[in-house]
């Protein structure tokens, strides 16, 4: 229907920009495409300042889709969004290759785009063209019976598309065959500062890295401001507070601080003014400030001039100082195994991701709950019989009693 021109016109078509969750702004293009971004002009101004570790790196990183979905109801059968897709940042690349080294096959994406239809999730890739094409209908028990609805009467379904995590991506349209595409309401907010791995590296499914997760779980939108190689930057925050209104906030940084010198005072200063724009910005909103994950410190030996073994403490110590922040201890966030890590020393891979989501959402309903001892089996308590006395034969026996 799309390559006739006369079929087209029997489809429906909204644009993308109406449905969109996880940006902060949008800047509209030419031919009505539109580039969504999860951070402000002033925010990008710092990302791309002296200021930052790495600006080059920082610029490449802010530009990507990163927790960016579109989400949508309709009744259509099938729909097609118009995107297109950026190529792959040079600070990307460095990253996979670790995990592409062994690969016969070459290189891969490692993202991509997915969707979420009701509760099927379906995997798309990176699209060749400028559409990426869903199927909604057909994996319902009544589609079994080989019943096509009229027109119009379709039951309705909730699609939700994620956008990449490593790259950026410009997108245009939603089409679909149905009789409307309604907008969902937004949710709340659930905020992510971070490095890489709050960005998705390299969990392979922008819906499957732990900030999206755990939204998921909170029920919350997902407004994701990880970024590549970030440390505590002072300065990043400014104006964002404009855009965005969040019920959660999660803080997640220092495991750059392994790959160059660096000094604790420095380190500790940028800490504390970091966090202390956090508090200034949402006084009232819960956050929580995770230490840095588990990583394998023999795969990948962290640099000899680091001061990264005291940042753990340097977080503790700043985090103590605002009523509003809970320090949650990244070490019991993701169990010391290889097998939970993507590239094997530090980024962990979907598994890794659904553990970290799970365990901090649980240690947010529970607080105090010790994250470690969330998932762990705990073993039966013995069941001890007691036998009854008997008190004489016109007594009748007392029953058993059992107790754990």
């Amino acid at each position: 229907m799309l390559d006739s021109a006369e079929a087209r016109e029997a489809l429906v078509a909204m644009p993308a920009a109406g449905l969109l969750h996880g940006e902060v702004s949008a800047v509209e293009r030419d031919y009505r495409w539109v580039r969504p971004l999860r951070f402000c002009d002033d925010q990008l101004r710092a990302l791309g300042s002296c200021q930052a570790w790495h600006p080059g790196l920082f610029r490449q990183m802010a530009r990507t889709t990163a927790g960016i979905c579109i989400e949508f109801e309709t009744d259509a059968r099938e729909v097609a969004l118009e995107v297109r897709v950026d190529g792959e940042p040079k600070g990307t690349r460095a990253v996979l290759e670790v995990i592409d080294r062994d690969n016969p096959a070459g290189p891969e994406p490692h993202d991509g785009i997915s969707a979420d239809i009701e509760n099927r999730h379906v995997w798309c890739g990176m699209p060749e063209n400028d559409l990426v094409f869903l199927e909604l209908a057909g994996h319902d028990p009544e589609d079994s019976l080989g019943l096509v609805p009229l027109p119009g009467m379709e039951r309705t379904r909730h699609v939700r598309i994620w956008l990449p995590a490593l790259r950026g991506a410009l997108v245009r349209d939603v089409i679909c065959d149905g009789s409307f595409v309604r907008p969902v309401a937004r949710r709340g907010q659930l905020l992510a500062l971070g490095d890489s791995i709050v960005q998705g590296f390299v969990s392979g499914d922008p819906a499957r890295s732990w900030p999206a997760l755990l939204a998921a779980r909170q029920d919350l939108d997902l407004v994701n401001q990880g970024v590549g190689g970030q440390v505590f930057q002072p300065g990043s925050l400014f104006g964002l507070a404009g855009y965005i209104n969040p019920a959660r906030i999660v803080v997640s940084f220092g495991e750059n601080y392994r790959y160059e010198p660096c000094m604790a005072r420095r380190v500790s200063l940028d800490i504390r003014g970091y966090l202390g724009e956090v508090h200034r910005l949402w006084p009232q909103v819960r956050v929580h400030v995770l230490t840095p994950l588990w990583h394998d410190e023999e795969a990948s030996p962290s640099h000899g001039m680091s001061c990264f073994e005291h940042v753990a403490d340097l977080i503790a110590a700043q985090v103590e100082s605002f009523d509003n922040m809970t320090l949650l201890d990244g070490l019991e966030l993701l169990e010391h195994d290889a097998a939970l890590l993507a590239d094997g020393c530090e980024h962990p891979n979907e598994r890794g991701c659904r553990q970290i989501a799970t365990r901090i959402n649980t240690v947010m309903r529970v607080p105090g709950l010790r994250p470690s001892s969330v998932g762990k089996r705990r073993k039966p308590r013995k069941r001890v019989v007691r036998e009854h006395k008997d008190f004489g034969s016109d007594s009748a026996p007392l029953p058993f009693e059992e107790t754990s």
